[in-house]
């Protein structure tokens, strides 16, 4: 007898990141929202779950900094059936070290399909501390008396 999980993993396929690859997204800054789109096929009986994305940093683990969930209903299907998937994942302020600043991972999930996670490494950045280039003294002069 199957278990949730691996009634989940026979009934879902392909589930990606709606973004073409290799894309990165710049500047994203306190206060943005990233709207994370997803693809996916399903079929078989009706289920219910929630569809999960997050933003961090992958080591050994995801180090999830952000996050964002919306609940997900897939209607029964005998043939394959592609869903869209969106959630909006609100960045705040963090710490600054050691993310700031930094390009940052993202992945997505159904939570009771845990095993179904898309990921893509580098390819948000998140400007959370004022950065400055090309600071230079451009003269000096003398002022005459005073």
């Amino acid at each position: 007898m199957y278990n949730i999980m691996e009634q989940a993993e026979a009934i879902f396929q392909g589930m990606t990141i709606d973004v073409p690859a290799g894309s990165k997204l710049y500047g994203v800054m306190p206060g943005d929202k990233v709207r994370v789109k997803a693809t996916i096929q399903f079929r078989g009986p009706a289920y219910s779950d929630t569809f999960y994305a997050a933003i961090g940093n992958y080591l050994v683990v995801f180090d999830e900094i952000w996050v964002g969930s919306v609940p997900v209903s897939f209607s029964q299907s005998t043939d394959w059936v592609t869903y869209e998937l969106t959630v909006d994942i609100l960045i705040t302020k963090v710490a600054n070290l050691p993310w700031t600043p930094g390009w940052f991972d993202i992945y997505a999930k159904l939570t009771k399909a845990g095993k179904l996670t898309p990921r893509l490494d580098n390819m948000i950045e998140v400007l959370l501390a004022p950065e400055f280039q090309a600071f230079n003294i451009t003269s000096y002069d003398r002022i005459p008396g005073a």
